[in-house]
């Protein structure tokens, strides 16, 4: 009799074909503590990755060994997902079978996704690799192995065998590096189950009477399930590393329950829900979102799932789309309309303690205010001069009288403030924040305009400038280096799916900036948020200009383009050709 392993493999084991994973890694490991005759691996191909040279790639791989830690996971971000990543990853992996005596037939097959998660295009690999295992000659066992890849990878291996109910199949996944791999049972029902949840095309339910999320370290899948379905009640099953209680503000009148778990232990998470669903009344319609926490919590709450015939559904965030998994039919996913939504959820308590709103800023619609705005935009090149003398009088009231050529600045001990640029002359009666208009503000003043098209059109959902948020401490938070009270994002946006981030850059940018940036980014909009550097110069700086390239989360815009730069962006994160 044959016997399959058929699994992804994931950054892990990319890592530990590094010698960079104080384990063999996944695959290996599974290898290594059961006989298989034949293994068959699908692997991620980022499509927007460059390909490098079988010599270039290897210096690379070499100079991941001797780097910082910060800088080796860089550089591991570069290269993973690549065509000589999956072939570093097999030689590897056949040394080290044939190094332990281990007679492996390995097929491997590289899966062209549109991105990480894309649900679609992950079933399609799956169900296709699984076929042709079935049409194989002779009897065979199939093992179906969960824990590399992400959770999309290891749930689709489950509904794709659903194809398949004949042959003799079986789930594992591993609950602890470096320990053997555990078998997660089918149950009898399994089939049945499936059966029973086929509803009708147009079945697109609105509403649960109580509604399980999968919490962890990500919150915006648990927010999502609470926008996309009203519910009674909701109930968070979370670990007690990431408690669920933020999510209180989200559900309004509904019911909220914590769920505390092992999240390593799928029958314990099975158990604790059906303990749950037993005390609710029998004709209560209940939903699964299944989008968050570790894959054997998923495990242990499809079987609870099953169990009581209730819907699961999963959010592929990137299409837009809110999947039910008992039949692959999909809805759209509902907005998340706000970027004070994103800042409450990821915030931990951080305080916006400035709104951000444009009608907010003293004379903000001056018409004269933005004629100079858009004067100092030509003459960038030479205000830029002066900002090393302006940022002196930032937090002073003093006046001031600075000249650089053809431009003059000045703010009198009244606070009148006058600009002369070429033989253009703009006066305002009081501004008493003129330096720090001069010093940058301005830029952020143009970015914001040149963004707000995207608000009018419907393209983005909210637009903010000079959010703050703060801490009600003496103890200060900061994403870079010296505490301080209170953090600003200069714009802010969202297109209802993903928060964006816009750092306006009036000068040069440093090394320091970018990593705040994305420190920033991460903090508040999860693994799917995104930063935008808005330039005025575009950066000299070689190590800037590397980190910007390695940055998969991280945009830089110049020049005049500044809507039609973002607008792309937005559509190139959404997965739609910026020509379309």
């Amino acid at each position: 009799m044959k016997k399959y392993l058929m699994t992804w493999y994931g950054m892990t084991d990319f890592r530990a074909s590094l010698g960079l994973e104080q384990t063999t890694g996944p695959v290996l490991g599974a290898l290594l503590a059961e006989d298989y005759t034949d293994v068959i691996i699908l692997g991620f191909t980022h499509p927007d990755k460059k390909e490098n040279k079988a010599d270039e790639f290897q210096q690379q791989i070499a100079d991941v060994e001797g780097s910082a830690p910060a800088a080796a996971r860089q550089l591991i971000d570069l290269l993973s997902n690549t065509a000589e990543a999956h072939n570093h990853f097999n030689q590897w992996l056949e040394k080290q079978l044939r190094d332990a005596g281990k007679k492996v037939d390995l097929s491997f097959h590289s899966v062209g996704l549109t991105h990480l998660n894309d649900t679609e295009g992950i079933y399609e690999a799956a169900t296709q690799s699984l076929n042709a295992v079935a049409a194989s000659e002779g009897e065979k066992l199939v093992t179906l192995y969960l824990s590399p890849g992400t959770p999309v990878m290891a749930f689709v291996w489950a509904f794709a065998a659903l194809r398949h109910p004949t042959l003799k199949k079986r789930l594992i996944a591993s609950s602890q590096p470096g320990r053997p791999p555990e078998r997660i049972v089918l149950p009898n029902e399994w089939l049945e189950w499936h059966g029973r949840q086929m509803p009708q095309k147009n079945d697109e339910t609105e509403q649960f009477d109580a509604v399980f999320h999968l919490f962890g370290e990500q919150r915006i899948p648990s927010l999502l399930g609470v926008l996309q379905f009203q519910s009674k009640s909701h109930v968070f099953v979370n670990s007690t590393q990431f408690p669920a209680s933020v999510m209180k503000q989200f559900i309004d009148d509904s019911q909220f329950y914590e769920l505390t778990v092992d999240p390593y232990e799928p029958e314990d998470v099975r158990t604790k829900i059906l303990n749950i669903v037993e005390a609710l009344p029998s004709y209560f319609r209940i939903g699964f979102n299944m989008t968050g926490g570790t894959k054997l919590m998923y495990a242990g709450a499809l079987a609870a799932c099953r169990k009581v015939n209730a819907t699961p559904f999963y959010f592929d965030n990137r299409n837009n789309k809110t999947i039910f998994l008992n039949n692959f039919h999909s809805i759209p996913t509902k907005s998340i309309d706000s970027v004070d939504t994103f800042i409450k959820l990821n915030g931990n308590n951080l305080l916006i303690s400035k709104p951000g709103i444009w009608k907010g800023i003293l004379n903000i619609d001056s018409l004269e205010r933005e004629k100079l705005t858009y004067e100092i935009w030509t003459y960038r090149k030479q205000i830029s001069k002066l900002y090393k003398d302006i940022v002196k009088f930032n937090d002073s009231k003093e006046p001031f009288e600075l000249s650089n050529g053809n431009m003059t600045v000045r703010l009198s001990r009244d606070h009148h403030a006058e600009i002369k640029i070429g033989n253009k002359e703009f006066y305002f009666e009081s501004w008493p924040g003129f330096a720090r208009y001069l010093s940058g503000g301005w830029f952020e003043e143009y970015t914001y305009r040149s963004l707000a098209p995207l608000l009018t059109s419907g393209k983005i959902k909210d637009l903010k400038i000079g959010l703050e948020v703060s801490i009600d401490d003496e103890k200060g938070y900061s994403f870079l280096s010296d505490p301080q009270l209170y953090q600003e994002l200069d714009i802010t946006f969202t297109d209802g799916r993903v928060l964006y981030v816009v750092e306006c850059k009036a000068g040069d940018v440093k090394s320091e900036q970018l990593m705040k940036l994305q420190n920033i980014v991460r903090y508040f909009g999860g693994t799917s948020g995104q930063g935008i550097l808005a330039c005025c110069f575009p950066p000299k700086n070689n190590v800037v200009r590397r980190r910007i390239d390695e940055f998969h989360n991280i945009h830089e815009v110049t020049g005049d383009g500044l809507l039609e730069q973002v607008e792309a962006i937005i559509l190139k994160n959404n997965g739609v050709a910026s020509n379309e």
